[in-house]
């Protein structure tokens, strides 16, 4: 094994980055960088008992150097014997007609077609060429431009997406150690002029400023890497301490407000008072492109912090923060209905019971339903089952635990809104026991496999 590779190796193996027998698809441009992390996984491919798959997209960008960026990469793909998906994209075309930056419409076309493939081919993970030296540049970057973040934590070494995860084997190497990896493979790769061009930020901290940081410390690489790993470390830790801070000091009303105690928050060390109104602006602008900014941060810091007269700041999407003394409330201008009533479960129907869940429940076991499928042992004294939404101190007994889980704590682990946790749906039974939560954990009485049950229940979820 190459001592190039036997580096990558082992920073995947620190981190178990991957796991065996998985479908690793890599995205290669044709430039160093990928076409290294191409040929190093294909040495590893024996190690992991993996399934590799390339993928190449072409912004039409550069014409007919681009379109033999494309020839390239899957030539390469052919001589690896391994699968290739393209796809040119029409950035220009999203351009014209909807304006915006073209570096992020590329982006966003590129990773919708990396989704694409993904979820048609069930690969598991997606591998970028990213390195030390990337690195280093995104760690500068944010410093110099700032940061809406708490921390500064660089480029994630895996993070979720699509179907699977990002990962990123190169973060432990150089890009001088990919050039040498390449040479020695006799190895040619192309070459993108645009990442000469000193006209974006990230170009010129390459050209400019990380040589001067080399020069004063060969090492700045690793360096660097220390210390977004220990950045990383705390981020995690503070961040599980705001989650919790945030679960006690804010709370949903009745019409979808987000409220705030002022006098409770200013109790918290500013550290945690930052990330949990960062937390309540993800929640309130989550698939949304607005940019926070530190300004607005600040503002509503300040408004949180006060406890006297009275407040109203105009943030972004008509969401107004309007604070009475020590009473602040976030107010989103749209507000989704919430759910608060039961549903009695009738048997062989659909049945809408919220947040966008529809279930259908049947003894009938030879039924053809469309829906995520379930095998359900129900006693008598169990029915009619019934759909309510959470209630305080709403406790479920889950497939698999020995024992019960509060409802509250499995939608922070699961990421669950507060708002939608408003709506969510909970199945219990004729003694209130609670079966499922729906769509997130079930419970004994639910199998995928048909071992004798009594009842059949499908799922279904419509995204509004």
């Amino acid at each position: 094994m190459h001592s190039f590779v036997r580096k990558v190796k082992q920073y995947i193996d620190r981190y178990r980055l991957i796991e065996k027998e998985e479908r690793l698809l890599i995205a290669c441009s044709g430039g160093t960088d990928s076409v290294a992390i191409v040929l190093a996984m294909k040495e590893l491919e024996s190690f992991y008992h993996c399934e590799l798959g390339i993928v190449h997209t072409d912004h039409q960008l550069r014409g007919k150097e681009s379109a033999e960026d494309m020839e390239f990469v899957k030539e390469l793909a052919n001589q690896l014997n391994l699968p290739f998906y393209s796809a040119a994209l029409e950035v220009m075309r999203r351009v014209e007609e909807e304006g915006g930056n073209v570096q992020v419409i590329c982006r966003e076309e590129r990773y919708a077609f990396f989704n694409h493939v993904m979820n048609t081919n069930s690969y598991d993970k997606l591998l970028l060429g990213h390195h030390a030296d990337d690195q280093i540049e995104t760690v500068l970057m944010s410093l110099i431009r700032g940061t809406n973040s708490s921390t500064i934590t660089g480029i994630p070494k895996k993070r979720p997406f699509s179907r699977g995860q990002i990962i990123r084997p190169f973060l432990g190497v150089t890009k001088q150690e990919i050039e040498e990896y390449l040479l020695d493979k006799n190895q040619l790769h192309r070459h993108d002029p645009s990442n000469d061009k000193h006209t974006y930020t990230r170009n010129r901290i390459r050209h400019r400023l990380v040589p001067l940081l080399k020069e004063e410390n060969p090492n700045v690489s690793d360096r660097i890497m220390n210390f977004v790993e220990k950045q990383l470390q705390d981020e995690e830790y503070l961040q599980e301490v705001a989650n919790e801070k945030y679960e006690q000091l804010v709370t949903v009303n009745e019409e979808g407000g987000f409220v705030i105690d002022s006098v409770s928050f200013s109790t918290v060390p500013i550290a945690l008072q930052r990330r949990v109104i960062l937390l309540l602006l993800e929640y309130l602008y989550k698939n949304s492109d607005i940019l926070l900014n530190d300004r607005m941060i600040e503002s509503i810091l300040t408004a949180c912090n006060n406890h006297d007269g009275n407040t109203v700041l105009n943030l972004p999407n008509a969401v107004t923060l309007t604070r009475h003394y020590n009473h602040i409330q976030f107010t989103p201008y749209h507000k989704e209905p919430v759910v608060s009533q039961e549903i009695v479960m009738k048997e062989d129907c659909w049945i809408d019971c919220g947040a966008g869940f529809f279930i259908y429940l049947t003894r009938n076991l030879t039924d053809q339903i469309t829906g995520e499928k379930y095998f359900v042992q129900l006693e008598g004294e169990s029915l009619p089952l019934t759909i309510r939404q959470k209630t305080q101190g709403d406790r479920i007994h889950i497939k698999g635990m020995s024992s019960s889980k509060k409802v509250s704590r499995l939608f922070i682990d699961e990421k669950i809104s507060p708002e939608a946790r408003l709506s969510w749906p909970l199945l219990v039974t004729a003694k209130n026991d609670i079966i499922a939560v729906i769509g997130l954990r079930y419970g004994e009485q639910f199998s995928k496999q048909y071992n004798s049950q009594n009842y059949v229940m499908y799922l279904k979820r419509i995204n509004h």
